[in-house]
């Protein structure tokens, strides 16, 4: 057998060429180009192809190996991707695959001969072993397929570029997505038992310190300590919905929990603002650190010593931390995904991700419906987070079912409006202050300012109410415990 990481050129196989001017090719399964497109050779291993479709023929469980990983299209050969669909349809009727089976379904729909006649298939087997083990075959042909995708990816955008028809974020952005997608479908983690996560984790002790050890962390603080409770912190992977109604304050809370991860944590921090300007968000953030009244702050009123003072003071404190803002309107889901990856490359590490606010995330593309562009901007916040390893809080506008009814709170079903939000969240939280539809003059400052964190999803824990406050001429939120 040659050798597995030989590089095989299309005349190096006898009746078979990958770029196949005659039979036409199989319905694509990706958006990306024919592999005939190129001139030169392609990244390939016809000999572990073979043994993959060989060893199924021997021994059927042999394909949920392989289908576990490999699709039709990451075999070079266009029989070998016949050959795979066709045994993956016969696994799917739960009928036995073998090459009298085989060639009666190539057969049916007229690719018998395409794939080199009876004879070829059963050429497949030979010299291989009754039950053979195939995991690296499996690991070399995905890898080749991988390749290949990426030279076709590098050709496009090299002929993109030089016909300049396109600008060169465009460009570059299509070939993020797609390098994306190419990343996705590498061989990442399979099935696992407990037993497994046991010995990765270094033993029982470690694996249940996290668990059983009320003192262990398991999230990232947030700032506000009976809301951490509760949901536990911020949790790497996972996806926080943070709802409400307008002038609710969502926005002072994704800033007051950035700057609280990223001042008190030492945290590295990405907050992408589609709504609000950098230079308003870092006055909010200077009037809410510095405790000073945030009109005066952003309106260039007459300071005191003292607040000029204090704004100095947190402003040096900002200085030193890793709080990265980014105000670019209508970005995508892929922009922030390829901004955030840098920012990790950068500093080494990410430890939050704040998005103001979900609505105004744009799919990229046409879709339906507005409902169906929400829907795919947040299952796209959950992927970003499993990816990139790291929390991502998303705020979130709730729609105008909640102020119809008596009770102003809000609850799951208002998300609804707005597409899979509640499915795909780990934890969804409102923000409800009764005294923004209470105009009472009689209200105190203390009844004002008491703010609900309505936590009406919890993967990991209880649905409950907690209580902060919320200073108005600071926009920000304070522990209730400590009113401070």
């Amino acid at each position: 057998m040659a050798d597995l990481d030989d590089f095989m050129m299309a005349d190096e196989v006898p009746g078979e060429a990958p770029r196949m001017p005659g039979p036409p090719p199989l319905p694509a399964r990706s958006s990306l180009p024919d592999l005939t497109n190129l001139d030169a050779g392609l990244p390939a291993n016809i000999d572990a192809e073979k043994t993959i479709l060989g060893a199924t023929l021997l021994d059927n469980s042999a394909h949920s190996e392989a289908a576990e990983v490999l699709e039709p299209d990451d075999f070079c050969l266009d029989s070998h991707r016949r050959i795979f669909l066709r045994m993956s349809e016969l696994m799917d009727e739960q009928r036995a695959v073998d090459i009298v089976t085989l060639s009666h379904e190539l057969s049916r729909h007229d690719e018998i001969e395409l794939v080199g006649g009876v004879a070829y298939l059963a050429s497949l087997t030979e010299g291989l072993p009754m039950r053979p083990v195939i995991a690296d075959y499996i690991r070399i042909v995905k890898d080749k397929s991988l390749l290949r995708k990426l030279m076709l990816i590098c050709s496009a955008a090299i002929q993109r570029a030089g016909d300049r028809s396109s600008t060169a974020m465009s460009v570059l952005e299509d070939v993020e997505g797609q390098m994306l997608e190419v990343a996705q479908k590498a061989v990442s983690g399979n099935l696992r038992s407990v037993a497994n996560s046991v010995e990765i984790a270094g033993g029982f002790d470690p694996y249940l310190k996290p668990i059983i050890n009320a003192e262990v962390q398991q999230g990232m603080p947030t700032g506000f300590v009976d809301v951490d409770r509760v949901t536990g912190g911020l949790r790497r992977g996972e996806l926080i919905i943070i709802a409400a109604r307008p002038s609710m304050g969502k926005t002072a809370m994704g800033i007051n929990i950035a700057a609280n991860c990223a001042l008190d944590q030492g945290a590295v921090v990405a907050f992408f603002s589609l709504e609000m300007t950098r230079q308003a968000l870092e006055k909010r953030l200077l009037a809410s650190n510095g405790r000073v009244n945030v009109r005066r702050a952003m309106s260039g009123e007459f300071l005191s010593t003292m607040e000029k003072e204090k704004l100095s003071e947190a402003l040096v404190r900002l200085v030193e931390s890793e709080l990265y803002i980014d105000d670019t309107p209508a970005m995508t889901p892929m922009q922030i995904r390829a901004k955030a990856r840098r920012l990790k490359q950068k500093c080494g590490r990410l430890d939050l991700l704040v998005v103001d606010y979900l609505q105004l995330v744009t799919a990229g593309h046409r879709t339906e419906n507005r409902r169906i562009e929400v829907e795919i901007c947040s299952r796209a916040m959950k992927a970003m987070a499993k990816e990139l390893d790291v929390p991502v809080v998303a705020l979130a506008q709730v729609g105008r079912s909640s102020e119809q009814r008596t009770d102003k709170r809000p609850v799951l079903a208002d998300l609804r409006e707005a597409g899979g939000i509640e499915q795909d969240a780990d934890i969804v939280q409102f923000i409800h202050r009764d005294s923004y539809y209470n105009r009472d003059e009689e209200m105190s400052e203390a009844e004002r300012a008491m703010t609900e964190i309505i936590i009406a999803k919890n993967r990991e824990g209880p649905t409950t109410i907690e209580r902060i406050l919320y200073i108005a001429p600071f926009t920000c939120f304070m522990n209730l415990a400590r009113g401070e």
